[in-house]
C-alpha cells in the first residue's frame, strides 16, 4: 500500500445531482522535502513543480511552512512557449465536485521566493492557469523578478484559459511583477488577495507596467469574473487595471491605496499611478473593439493618496458603473473621461456612466483647484446621491471616525477577509447627511440609540423618524407634498433630485432633512 494519505470522499455532489465517490490524494510539499520521496506529511517533496506533475481532480498540495527558494530547476515549461517561461504549469482540469488544491498547510504560511529566476529570454508567468476548478490559497509568493530591457513584464498569476478557480487569501509583494493578471477564462474568483510594494525600475526605468491586479479579457466569452476583498498598494503603476477588455469585470470591496510611485517615496513617480483604471481602449488607432463595449462595474471600494486618479474611466467607449465607493486625497477623486468613439481619438467628458452613493473627501490640489468630480457629461450620465454630485454636500474630515492611514495595512482577519478599520468610515453623525454613501455602508445597521431629538435619516432609499418619541410622527411631506408614513417609515425609492423632508408629530413637533438623491 502506497504511504502516502489515500482518502475516500463519497457522497458527492455532481452538478447533474447524482452522488459518486472519488479518491482523491493529499500531497505535501515541505522546505525540508525531497522530491524523490513519496510525497506523504512524514515524506514530502521539495517542490511544488513535483507534486504539480502527479495531481489529479480531487488532489490536494499541502504546502509546509517556511520560505521556498525557487530556482529555475522548478520552472515546468521553458520551451513550449515562445514568450513565457511558466515556473508552475496549471493544465490539469478538476471539474465542480473535485477541484484541485494548492494551500498553505493549517495555520502555517509558505513563502514562495523567486529571487533566483532572472531570466533574459523569456517573461516570467509564476502560475501560468490554463485549467479549471484549480484553487490557491494560504501563502505568498515574494521576489519575481524582471529581467528583460525594454516593454516586458512578469506575471505572478496568469489566468489564461482557465474557468472556475479561486485565488484566495495568497499575498504577492516585494517583486518586479504584476500580482494578479486575468486574460482569458470565465467565472474566476480573486478573493482576499494583496498586491503590494512591486515595482519594476529595469526594463523601462518607470515601473509603468506593475500593476497589483490585472483584468484583462481578450474574449467576449471570459465573462464571470470578480475581484472582491483585495488589496493593492505601493506598486509601481496601477492598483487594479481593467484597460482593453473584451467582457466585463467587478471589482468589490477592494482597497487600493498610494499606486503609482517609487519605492518608499511618494515624491516620486513611477507608472500611471490611478487607483482603480476602470476601462479604455488607448487612444491610438483601434482595429477591433468588443460590441457591446463591456460596463465594468467598482462598488464598496476605497481608494486613497494613489499618485493620479482614484477611480478612473481612462478613454472607455462607454458607460461604467461606480457604487457606493470612497475616495479620498486623489489628486482626481473621480475621474470619468471617455474616448469619443473607436474611430475619433478624442477625449470628451464621460457619457453614459453611473454614478451614485460615492463619497470623495480632500481631493489633492491639481492645477490650483480641488477635483472631486471631472470630465463627466452630467446629462448623458446617471449621477445620483453622491456627497459630491448633483450637489456639493461639504464632507469634511470631520465627519470620519479616523483618518489613520495605517489602518489600511493592518493585518487580516483568521478567514483571509479584511480587517476592521475606522478609517474612512463616516460617523453615527454623518450618516444623517451622506446617509446610504461610501463603501462601509452596507456592513452592519447604523446604531441610533444615542440619538435623543427626533430626526429623520436616509437608508437605501427610505426614509424613517429615528429617535425619542419618533413613534409620534404621523405625517410627512416632500418637497411640500404629504405622502405616505406607516410605522414611520417612508418609501423614496422612486424620487429624485433635491428633497426637501419633514416630518410632523401628533404633538405639532417637527423635524426636517434637505437631501440630493
Amino acid at each position: 500500500m502506497k504511504s502516502f494519505v489515500r482518502k475516500l470522499c463519497a457522497g458527492l455532489v455532481c452538478a447533474c445531482g447524482m452522488s459518486v465517490s472519488v479518491y482523491a490524494t493529499d500531497y505535501y510539499v515541505a522546505t525540508d522535502g525531497n522530491d524523490m520521496n513519496v510525497g506523504s506529511i512524514e515524506k514530502p517533496f521539495a517542490t511544488l513543480s513535483k507534486a504539480l506533475k502527479l495531481v489529479q481532480p480531487g488532489d490536494n498540495i499541502y504546502l509546509r511552512g517556511g520560505e521556498y527558494n525557487v530556482t529555475e530547476d522548478w520552472i515546468m515549461d521553458k520551451s513550449g512557449n515562445k514568450t513565457y517561461a511558466k515556473v508552475f504549469d496549471i493544465k490539469q482540469k478538476g471539474n465542480p465536485s473535485s477541484p484541485i488544491c494548492v494551500i498553505g498547510y493549517k495555520n502555517e504560511r509558505p513563502v514562495l521566493n523567486m529571487e533566483q529566476i532572472k531570466l533574459t529570454d523569456r517573461r516570467v508567468a509564476v502560475f501560468y492557469i490554463a485549467g479549471s476548478y484549480w484553487r490557491f490559497k494560504n501563502f505568498e509568493v515574494v521576489g519575481t523578478q524582471v529581467a528583460i530591457k525594454g516593454h516586458t513584464q512578469s506575471e505572478v498569476f496568469r489566468i489564461e484559459g482557465g474557468n472556475n478557480n479561486i485565488l484566495e487569501n495568497i499575498d504577492v509583494h516585494d517583486g518586479m511583477a504584476i500580482g494578479f493578471y486575468l486574460v482569458k477564462g470565465m467565472n474566476n474568483l480573486v478573493l482576499n488577495c494583496d498586491a503590494h510594494d512591486n515595482y519594476d525600475g529595469y526594463s523601462e526605468g518607470d515601473s509603468g507596467n506593475v500593476d497589483g491586479f490585472g483584468g484583462h479579457a481578450n474574449k467576449e466569452t471570459s465573462t464571470g469574473n470578480i475581484f472582491r476583498g483585495c488589496r493593492a498598494w505601493n506598486n509601481g503603476d496601477d492598483g487594479f487595471d481593467l484597460i482593453n477588455c473584451y467582457a466585463s469585470y467587478i471589482i468589490e470591496y477592494c482597497w487600493s491605496f498610494r499606486n503609482g510611485y517609487k519605492p518608499h517615496s511618494i515624491e516620486s513617480s513611477g507608472g500611471n499611478g490611478a487607483g482603480f483604471k476602470s476601462g479604455g481602449y488607448g487612444m491610438g488607432d483601434i482595429k477591433k473593439v468588443p460590441n457591446p463595449i463591456p460596463q465594468h462595474t467598482v462598488r464598496y471600494c476605497l481608494a486613497y493618496y494613489n499618485r493620479q486618479q482614484g477611480f478612473y474611466s481612462n478613454h472607455h467607449l462607454g458607460g461604467l458603473i461606480f457604487e457606493n465607493n470612497t475616495a479620498y486625497k486623489n489628486p482626481s477623486n473621480y475621474n470619468m473621461l471617455n474616448r469619443k468613439s473607436s474611430n475619433e481619438a478624442v477625449d470628451v467628458p464621460g457619457y453614459g456612466h453611473i454614478i451614485k452613493n460615492n463619497l470623495s473627501l480632500s481631493p489633492r490640489n491639481s492645477g490650483g483647484f480641488p477635483q472631486h468630480l471631472i470630465n463627466v457629461d452630467n446629462t448623458l450620465s446617471e449621477i445620483k446621491n453622491n456627497s459630491f454630485a448633483p450637489n456639493d454636500l461639504n464632507l469634511s474630515e470631520s465627519d470620519f471616525e479616523s483618518l489613520n492611514e495605517q489602518e489600511l495595512m493592518g493585518s487580516r482577519k483568521s478567514d483571509g477577509s479584511l480587517p476592521d478599520i475606522n478609517f474612512l468610515r463616516l460617523t453615527n453623525h454623518a450618516n444623517f447627511r451622506f446617509s446610504g454613501m461610501g463603501c462601509f455602508i452596507n456592513e452592519e445597521a447604523v446604531d441610533y440609540s444615542w440619538i435623543q431629538e427626533p430626526a429623520i435619516v436616509l437608508e437605501n432609499g427610505v426614509a424613517r423618524i429615528v429617535g425619542e418619541n419618533s413613534k409620534s410622527f404621523n405625517k410627512f411631506y416632500v418637497n411640500g407634498e404629504e405622502v405616505s408614513i406607516e410605522n414611520g417609515i417612508v418609501d423614496l425609492t422612486s424620487m429624485s433630485g433635491e428633497l426637501n423632508l419633514k416630518a410632523i408629530s401628533e404633538n405639532g413637533a417637527v423635524t426636517t432633512l434637505i437631501i440630493n438623491k
